[in-house]
């Protein structure tokens, strides 16, 4: 190898070594280091002296349970007909301790095509005759569940499903 090309080398090997050591230089100086956390000395681990560890549970699984909405529908329901009824299965579980109203919309123009009257807890709908009569066809639409606290009727509020409507005829 002639001594031009050797330099050349040497030079190049000495380029990538000075950007290696800066890009490690970088990394090194500007990452953010979570083991600088101060943490407060006159803390104690532990639930608070007097506090009833079965009560606690049961207020913060109160919280969540009025936190989530629960709900079952048919994601693809058949109808006949445009007027005939359809298995909607719409069900407002047990364990879900708010009043449910139901409101289907079809997603390309929407237009309500269905909308219930309020859900108990532990009660279902099976089959529904549609409010807008609907052309046979295939339909995408979102069923809106608005939750209501059960003894007040205070508005909680609301989730969507996507569902597919069949119309057969």
């Amino acid at each position: 190898m002639s001594q031009k090309k050797k330099r050349l080398l040497t030079i190049a090997g000495i380029i990538l070594l000075l950007l290696l050591t800066v890009l490690v230089c970088y990394f090194l100086f500007t990452r953010k280091d979570n083991n600088n956390l101060e943490y407060d000395d006159n803390a104690t681990a532990g639930i608070l002296p007097g506090i009833d560890i079965d009560e606690r549970r049961k207020q913060l699984q109160d919280m969540l349970d009025k936190s989530k909405i629960a709900f079952s529908i048919n994601t693809s329901p058949v109808f006949l007909n445009g007027t005939s009824k359809g298995n909607l299965l719409i069900e407002n579980p047990g364990n879900n301790a708010k009043l449910l109203k139901v409101s289907i919309l079809i997603d390309d123009t929407e237009e309500e095509i269905y909308a219930s009257k309020y859900l108990k807890p532990g009660t279902y709908i099976e089959n529904v005759k549609l409010d807008k009569v609907l052309k046979k066809g295939t339909y995408n639409a979102t069923a809106y569940f608005s939750a209501y606290d059960e003894t007040s009727g205070e508005y909680i509020g609301q989730t969507g499903a996507q569902i597919t409507i069949n119309v057969q005829n």
